[in-house]
């Protein structure tokens, strides 16, 4: 987006949309780790990056793997709501997606993982469970295993986006219940 431009809001809608296609498609794209920041068992809010692997604008949803047997998916099943933050410095945008993240269903789950390389499989799985106390890193076996892969589906509420322009900031959040058609805030 050029400098001082006002784009429209569906213009900005698509920027976003397509920096999160870019990091769902692209290792190098900013958009490949957001942080994902969920409601914590513990009261505390949790944020960690994890890998962004679809942006369907279309279904207006995104989707992460994990093991099941990671903490966010207990926060996950205990409390939905999520967000995903990314910051894309190439664009000087900042993207907030919030929504409610669920995990797809286990029979639509041997598809998909096929098509995990061999070596994104190995954090799927393993001995003793992610978060566990170990003496040092080499006291973690890796054990691909398709029970301890699932597949987080957010399906998005709103996408508020902040463009960082030396002349003037532009922001908008735009919400599903509108039909994502938008709305100027202040920045």
């Amino acid at each position: 987006m050029s400098e001082g431009a006002a784009p429209s809001l569906s213009e900005f809608l698509s920027l976003g949309w397509a920096r999160l296609i870019a990091g769902a498609t692209s290792p190098e794209a900013a958009a490949r780790h957001p942080t994902l920041g969920t409601f914590g068992l513990s009261g505390w809010p949790e944020m960690r990056s994890v890998v962004l692997r679809r942006a369907d604008p279309d279904a207006a949803v995104v989707e992460v793997h994990t093991d099941v047997a990671s903490e966010k998916v207990s926060e996950l099943r205990e409390n939905g709501h999520a967000g995903l933050h990314v910051w894309d410095p190439a664009e000087a945008l900042q993207i907030r997606v919030r929504g409610r993240m669920q995990e797809i269903p286990r029979k639509d789950l041997p598809e998909i993982w096929e098509k995990v390389p061999a070596h994104a499989r190995k954090v799927y799985g393993g001995h003793p469970y992610p978060g566990y106390a170990i003496h040092s890193p080499s006291d973690h076996t890796d054990n691909p295993q398709l029970d301890r892969f699932a597949v987080l589906r957010l399906t998005v509420e709103e996408i508020e986006l902040l463009l960082i322009d030396p002349e003037k900031h532009k922001r908008a959040v735009f919400r599903r219940v509108d039909g994502f058609a938008g709305q100027w805030i202040a920045p």
